[in-house]
């Protein structure tokens, strides 16, 4: 009997998915068919409040529908205040392959700390151990000890994440049971790939994941090497006519789609991850420009992967992509300056909440990581890197009053409520939207909602993860956000019967 092997991880939790659009000018877009080359995830969450109704397991599903490409993919799972690193892995996709990582909370000291994160897979795209001869060892397989070794050092492990704690004080709110998710998707492989050692490897579908991990333990400038004038290998500049074909042939190969399903015993909820496509950029004489263009781009577990870091190939004249970082163009594909969603408030029926998620966030962190004090454009320069909103709920006959909206407590220790103003902390949110806040006790059965982001005003501000000075690049309008609608039932006193609905966005498109 196959026994579940306990991945390399740290400490998570949140909901899931959300939805995004691009802005003219800029390359990256949302993927209109749920594929692409990155993936991001409004939340996981593994609620932990004493006498509540906690939803206990998560699992996180990447599929690379490509039936004659390999794909090589990074999964990231990121906290829910700071954004700080707490578990990454690389999913070695033979062609037509799924990924299913599953999250839940440690029940025993025999796991690691109880009450932290679990992460758990019986999955042969996942390596579990690395022995010392060499030899690997995938989730799928029997592990003769019955445990997982990990085989690679924690991003952040439990001393780490106290010792950040310690030093910050406001970092106290923050926690790896609740985040945002990210999946990479460095390069693709096919046909008769030359590797560093040993014979060839053929790629094809069922193929050995011992044999695609001599492909992707090869570095991809070595591969780019020994597999020269081919098109064996994405992003390769070697083998390729232009550098449009390129990035078009990397585009078409890497079609990631993935979901979410937070569960308990008697609901769940299903979200897909937003995917990240290519688009048209007219900085760049209309050619279609990816996500990821760097020949060289690759990604290890242990050594972090900055979200836009290096994406670029800096061939390009795009002012947006500052010394191969295109965080800006991606920011522009999710901003946005208000989201819509549907409410309803029938006794004893269905209500509604909302997850908001700003999975860029952390590339504003000002100074040395993963912290300093302050933060950039358009998030506020304060401790929280604030973003401020108002809500408006609407009935059926177009009347209208000002929406209470209150932050949702699904992970102990419960945020820190800001006393004036209307403001969201986190990178991960998940606030309710109640009756008027305006003293008119508006409260219809149903109607819709409308939620304004506002940031700071002025240039953006990134933070430089491979160091030297934080850098501005051209503005875009909105807040860079995610979310969903969920809404749910109470049956029996507990919430069931839960629904998804990505939140509508104030869209400007550029559709070539």
């Amino acid at each position: 009997m196959m026994k579940k092997k306990i991945l390399p991880s740290a400490v998570a939790m949140t909901f899931v998915a959300g939805l995004v659009a691009s802005v003219p000018a800029h390359a990256v877009r949302m993927s209109e068919n749920g594929a692409g080359q990155v993936l991001l995830g409004t939340q996981y969450v593994l609620t932990n409040i004493a006498g509540g109704e906690n939803y206990t397991n998560n699992s996180i599903r990447v599929l690379n529908p490509n039936t004659t490409n390999a794909v090589k993919a990074k999964l990231v799972l990121r906290s829910k205040k700071y954004s700080l690193e707490c578990f990454d892995t690389v999913l070695y996709l033979s062609p037509g392959d799924v990924a299913v990582v599953n999250l839940s909370v440690n029940s025993t000291a025999a796991d690691g700390a109880v009450g932290k994160l679990r992460v758990t897979s019986q999955d042969d795209s996942i390596l579990s151990r690395r022995l010392t001869d060499g030899t690997l060892v995938f989730a799928s397989q029997m592990d003769a000890t019955g445990k997982f070794i990990a085989p690679f050092a924690k991003v952040v492990d439990e001393n780490t994440l106290a010792s950040f704690k310690a030093a910050n004080v406001a970092a106290t709110e923050d926690t790896c049971l609740q985040g945002h998710i990210e999946v990479v998707g460095a390069y693709a492989a096919q046909d008769l790939v030359s590797v560093s050692a040993g014979a060839p490897v053929q790629v094809i579908q069922g193929m050995s994941k011992h044999n695609l991990a001599r492909i992707f333990d090869t570095s991809k400038s070595q591969l780019n090497a020994l597999n020269a004038n081919t098109t064996r290998i994405t992003n390769n500049s070697t083998g390729f006519a232009d550098r449009e074909t390129r990035v078009d042939d990397y585009s078409r190969r890497v079609q990631l789609s993935g979901v979410v399903e937070i569960s308990k015993a008697d609901d769940r909820l299903l979200t897909p991850l937003i995917a990240l496509r290519e688009g048209i950029n007219p900085n760049t004489t209309s050619l279609s420009t990816p996500v990821i263009s760097n020949p060289v781009f690759d990604v290890t577990v242990g050594s972090e992967t900055f979200l836009g870091s290096t994406f670029d190939d800096a061939l390009t004249t795009n002012p947006s992509a500052i010394n191969g970082d295109n965080i800006n163009d991606i920011e522009a594909a999710l901003a946005t300056s208000s989201l819509r969603g549907f409410y309803e408030n029938v006794a004893g029926q269905r209500s509604v909440l909302a997850a908001l998620t700003f999975p860029t966030k952390y590339r504003h962190i000002l100074g040395a990581a993963p912290f300093t004090g302050k933060w950039g454009e358009p998030f506020y320069n304060d401790a929280s890197g604030s973003i401020a909103y108002g809500a408006t709920l609407f009935d059926e006959q177009e009347r209208s009053g000002v929406a209470g909206v209150g932050e949702v407590c699904v992970v102990s220790p419960c945020p820190i409520v800001t006393p004036t103003g209307q403001f969201l902390n986190h990178e991960v949110n998940f606030p309710v939207v109640i009756s008027s806040a305006d003293g008119t006790g508006f409260n219809p059965a149903n109607g819709w909602y409308n939620m304004v982001l506002t940031g700071v005003g002025g240039l953006p501000r990134y933070s430089n993860p491979l160091g030297g000075a934080a850098f501005t690049a051209p503005a875009y309008a909105g807040i860079p956000t995610i979310g969903y609608t969920h809404y749910y039932q109470i049956v029996g006193g507990r919430i069931s019967r839960s629904v998804v609905e990505p939140l509508v966005r104030n869209n400007n498109v550029d559709m070539n």
